[in-house]
């Protein structure tokens, strides 16, 4: 007997789906995003068709000694480019049976909404964090605690490249923070005062920069993971297709899947920009 598939209407999932439903999750996956917050999102407004996005890098321009006795030299130079491939597609899903639709618990929306947000976010952080290590700058070493001094030399890294002082973070993974924890210079009060150890360090500043914290880093053979500081305009996120969910009848399967979808492309857009931290 052939079945007849179809699409849950409004009215059946009424109890359960509100109306703003995928606009919220759009919202909790932004609000998510910690890698994918930091970076340079300015290419979206081109991403309105097409695989790739070519940007061209305007080279620098230098000043020259007025000569008034010749024709000033004007800019002339060749223009490289650089493409940021929109090619990362990512889905997430869930089933809810008939049955947890009738007996459901008022709560399990906000539980899925908060599970599919994170599913999405994690996908774009992880791809954003395995840019770092191609930057051009590395300090540290792999499976050895950071130190004072590499912040410094991170710190005087973006400053010898004229980044911006507006827009640079350091984002650190959990084994950063713990060494962190164990410098003087960043937790003894003669030094910066409200100390850490009854704060933390998310939220804090570290040379004028925040500091926020992830999992999302990626992860070298063993485990161990690199912390980035970088400015905003080091790395580029374009989704070109933001998260967006629809709801589809599983007839075999005695219920409805939610199913989410995201395409997106990353692209180091100015390595001397940002430090890949080893640890």
């Amino acid at each position: 007997m052939a079945i007849d598939a179809r699409t849950v209407n409004a009215t059946e999932l009424a109890n359960w789906t509100p109306p703003i439903w995928s606009a919220s999750v759009l919202a909790a996956v932004e609000s998510r995003l910690v890698l994918g917050a930091l970076c340079d999102r300015t290419y979206e407004v081109f991403a309105t068709s097409g695989d790739t996005i070519v940007v061209p890098n305007l080279a620098e321009i230098t000043a020259n000694t007025v000569n008034t006795g010749v024709d000033m030299t004007l800019y002339s130079a060749t223009q490289n480019v650089t493409n940021i491939s929109l090619n990362k597609k990512y889905d997430i899903g869930v089933l809810v049976d008939d049955i947890m639709q009738v007996q459901n618990n008022p709560k399990y929306f906000e539980k899925v909404r908060t599970k599919l947000a994170y599913g999405l976010a994690k996908a774009i952080d992880s791809n954003v964090g395995g840019l770092i290590p191609s930057l051009d700058k590395i300090l540290g070493t792999v499976n050895t605690a950071i130190t004072e001094d590499i912040i410094y030399e991170s710190y005087e890294t973006l400053n010898q490249a004229d980044a911006p002082f507006d827009d640079r973070s350091w984002v650190f993974s959990p084994h950063h923070i713990t060494d962190l924890y164990k410098l003087d210079v960043f937790m003894r009060a003669d030094y910066v005062g409200d100390v850490p150890v009854t704060t933390g360090f998310q939220g804090r500043k570290i040379m004028g920069s925040p500091v926020y914290i992830t999992t999302n880093l990626p992860a070298y053979a063993g485990g161990a993971r690199p912390a980035v500081y970088m400015h905003r305009e080091a790395l580029a996120l374009v989704v070109q297709l933001k998260p967006r969910f629809e709801i589809a009848r599983i007839p075999l399967q005695h219920g409805d899947a939610i199913i989410g979808l995201v395409h997106f492309g990353t692209q180091e857009m100015r390595g001397t920009f940002g430090v890949c931290i080893n640890r």
